[in-house]
């Protein structure tokens, strides 16, 4: 069996051109770095874009600490994080033949805030995972800047 299925993230069409096993799902993250973290507030859902970065099988995302998602889904609230890579367009002669090729994981659960012990070897994560080697190149981060940005934490279990 698979790493990381689970009753809900059992495929439903077309099984056999997924997988759950860890490996497989750690390369498509390491080669995406934008994903889109869905959320429910007050029975309104919402679906927001972000940078994310990958150590082990942990899931780190930041931004604003004013940001409405991460003040929420800090709270420990229900998560979807997609991330989805093009492969290629399929262009047919009818619409109904033409598709993309792409692949793509959706972890669900929850996060987390990084303690700010924590926050910049996270930042530098996510940081390096965009751009691989940048974070050496950059200025320190001032303390204004750290005390700004969020930074969530999502283990990657299912």
């Amino acid at each position: 069996m698979s790493d990381l299925l689970s009753s809900r993230t059992k495929l439903g069409r077309y099984p056999p051109r997924g997988s759950h096993d860890f490996a497989t799902i750690a390369a498509i993250l390491d080669e995406g770095f934008f994903c889109h973290v869905g959320f429910v507030v007050n029975g309104q859902p919402y679906v927001i874009p972000t940078g994310f970065g990958r150590d082990g099988h942990t899931l780190y995302i930041h931004g604003s600490a004013a940001s409405r998602m991460l003040n929420e889904a800090g709270k420990g609230i229900a998560l979807s994080v997609t991330v989805t890579l093009v492969d290629g367009l399929v262009l047919a002669r009818s619409a109904f033949h033409s598709s993309v090729n792409y692949r793509s994981v959706v972890i669900l659960g929850a996060a987390e805030p990084v303690p700010a012990t924590e926050k910049l070897r996270a930042l530098k994560t996510i940081s390096d995972h965009i751009v691989p080697g940048r974070w050496e190149g950059l200025r320190p981060v001032k303390q204004q800047e750290l005390d700004q940005t969020s930074v969530l934490r999502m283990e990657i279990v299912e």
